[in-house]
């Protein structure tokens, strides 16, 4: 009578040929594929959360946020929704492949995810600090930037369709004062406007020279502002 093999030689047998050998260069390898993938995804992440900042900054879309309820809207239709979106996905991706790692799973998923968000927003913020986003704007108005040049164009984007208009006051009265915007380009944003202040703001605040960001509701080329805020900082 034969003897029958006992049930962990079986499920010993089984494993073994279910499971394919591999040297210790494929874990390797493997590994630095990975780590890779996963420095590539952490630098798009700082990349995109970064030229959001920037963007929302240089563009003076984070004006509007002063400006009220109609401000709010404003601010949510030209914020840069695609940064965001490119951002969440890269953090996604990466919380993906550091969880491929075997340290990973001695922390819960979501400490992970606020982990590498974390990490985001301060390398972003980290970034915003230096000229990088600021001389890539540049070139890409010197259209230098062959790549990433009509990402850095919609950063001076006309938002005259919105309602918002900026340039450099040229004339003012008690009630009223003039700006006017070229810069070369040709497009919707250059020209000359008449601005009629929100209620309760001063003309004799501003000085002829000044550069403004307004916005409102125009009529016979007259701009009824419901915000106007002066952005002397600006080149």
């Amino acid at each position: 009578m034969l003897k029958e093999p006992n049930i962990q030689e079986k499920i010993l047998e089984k494993i073994h040929d279910g499971v394919p050998m591999h040297s210790r260069a494929y874990f390797l390898s493997r590994a630095a594929l990975v780590g890779a993938a996963a420095l590539i995804m952490l630098a798009g992440a700082l990349f995109a959360l970064s030229f959001l900042f920037f963007s929302v900054h240089e563009s003076g879309v984070g004006y509007l946020l002063e400006f009220g309820e109609h401000g709010i809207g404003a601010f949510v239709a030209l914020f840069p929704w695609t940064s965001l979106l490119i951002f969440i996905a890269c953090v996604v991706v990466l919380e993906m492949l550091v969880r491929r790692f075997d340290f990973s799973y001695r922390f819960p998923l979501l400490r992970i995810f606020l982990w590498l968000l974390i990490l985001g927003i301060v390398g972003s913020t980290i970034i915003g600090f230096t000229p990088l986003h600021a001389s890539l704007l540049s070139a890409a108005d010197k259209d230098e930037l062959p790549i990433l040049g009509s990402w850095y164009e919609q950063v001076h984007d006309s938002h005259v369709e919105q309602g918002v208009y900026r340039g450099d006051i040229t004339a003012i009265t008690a009630t009223y004062f003039v700006i006017s915007h070229n810069d070369t380009d040709r497009d919707s944003d250059e020209g000359t406007w008449s601005i009629v202040p929100p209620l309760g703001f001063s003309t004799s605040t501003l000085t002829i020279g000044e550069k403004v960001y307004v916005a409102g509701q125009i009529k016979n080329n007259i701009v009824y502002a419901y915000g106007v805020r002066l952005v002397t900082d600006r080149k």
